[in-house]
């Protein structure tokens, strides 16, 4: 009889193991094809939005919600960075003919030519190469750092460590990562894990968590729309240890609680902008990753899936607005697909020149005057092509494959949600 109720047990313990195996989802590659343009196009839209509003706005929220480009010609009263590029988007992006590489998405531009080199199993040493070649210019806070280290000699992830990098918390990594959630579409485990491994360049401790966390929705995003659903499955990758994991409980309760987001917004600057408890006091600063992710997580939530909703809170909500705005773009552009961002986004993509409207999304041109020995005009559709490359490869070294129906190419991929 005893073994008979071991045996019983046994079977209890790997009845939810049973749960968690490879689940296969279905995307044509068409489909795959519209949500990386999603992906690519709606971070950049993203951060155009915030931009003019990065880090001005930290007691409050922007009192109106962004639904297209504040320039230097607006509203007074509000507080716009008219003094540099950022009050000038429109006038940037005519100049440019397209879009213009800001950190938001150059550092991944560095990061798909990394993968290109070296392939996705990329170690610690080639990716410092890669960042000490391309990377010398327009960084700020922990990427600054942690590129000043390399400069020392030191190889990452010892450029991101508390005991060598002063800004391990900053919000750096959280911006520069989401290309590795397009890499492995619907495999959120490995995406999670990649994109952590590339917040240890420059971040440490809870300060790699908000990476996580959306490294895991961005992946899930490539087949699940509810995004409560996308944030429930965040909470359950990130580490309990430290303030987001509490912080992401918190955003979730007071989404319940509270119907206005601006509500939820000051509940997190109450709690989490000067983060306290007992002994333990988080670091402060307008770009640390602590308030900024949630602020993310809130905008998700509030958005309900909607582009120009989700982009418009997250951009409004204050801080260093234009990078969550840039991830939770990126996250609804996989969600949605190019072809779900709605006519206002894909308007507003369009309607920027001085001469004439651009018949595609920024003109599909991606201009990069920010990474050294790097082309400096790209189509927006080829770093589509490149990444969806990379991401077949991964999907059939992950178990996944590749057929033909209906004389379609689609890919069936081994999820694990």
């Amino acid at each position: 009889m005893r073994y008979v109720m071991c045996f019983a047990a046994i079977l209890i313990l790997l009845v939810p193991a049973a749960n968690v195996q490879a689940k296969e989802r279905v995307i044509t590659h068409e489909e795959l094809m519209d949500k990386l343009s999603g992906f690519w196009i709606g971070q950049l839209l993203g951060n155009y939005l915030g931009l003019p509003f990065e880090n001005n706005y930290v007691e409050k929220p922007v009192p109106i919600l962004v639904d297209r480009y504040y320039t230097f010609r607006d509203d007074p009263s509000l507080e716009i960075n008219r003094d540099d590029w950022r009050g000038y988007i429109h006038i940037f992006t005519d100049a440019m003919e397209g879009a213009f590489g800001d950190d938001d998405t150059d550092i991944e531009f560095v990061t798909l030519h990394a993968v290109e080199k070296f392939g996705l199993d990329i170690t610690y040493p080639e990716i410092t190469e890669m960042w000490k070649k391309h990377i010398n210019r327009r960084i700020w806070v922990a990427n600054a750092t942690a590129r000043e280290l390399m400069e020392k000699g030191l190889v990452a992830p010892d450029t991101g460590r508390k005991e060598n990098n002063e800004n391990w918390f900053q919000i750096d990594p959280q911006l520069v990562n989401e290309i590795w959630s397009a890499f492995y579409p619907g495999m959120t485990r490995r995406a999670a894990e990649r994109a952590e491994w590339g917040a240890r360049i420059t971040n440490d401790d809870w300060g790699t968590h908000p990476t996580i966390a959306y490294g895991v929705m961005l992946s899930a995003a490539f087949f699940e729309k509810d995004v409560e659903k996308l944030v429930q499955m965040a909470i359950e990758r990130v580490p309990n240890e430290g303030p987001f994991a509490e912080g992401m409980r918190d955003v979730v309760k007071w989404h319940k609680q509270y119907d206005n987001w601006r509500d939820t917004r000051r509940k997190i600057h109450e709690k989490y902008y000067k983060y306290k408890k007992g002994s333990y006091e988080a670091p402060v600063s307008v770009v640390s990753s602590l308030q900024n992710g949630l602020c993310g997580i809130m905008a998700i939530l509030y958005g309900e899936g909607d582009y120009m909703k989700t982009v418009g809170i997250a951009a409004s909500a204050g801080y260093d607005c234009d990078n969550q705005a840039a991830t939770c773009g990126a996250l609804i552009g996989i969600r949605n697909g190019l072809s779900g961002l709605g006519d206002k986004a894909i308007d507003i993509t369009l309607n920027i020149p001085s001469r004439q409207e651009w018949d595609e999304p920024f003109n599909n041109l991606y201009c990069n005057y920010t990474r050294d020995d790097l082309p400096i005009v790209t189509p927006i559709s080829e770093i589509v092509e490149r990444i969806a490359k990379i991401a077949k490869t991964a999907i059939l070294e992950n178990g996944g494959r590749m057929e033909i129906r209906d004389g379609k190419p689609v890919y069936i991929i081994n999820c694990d949600f």
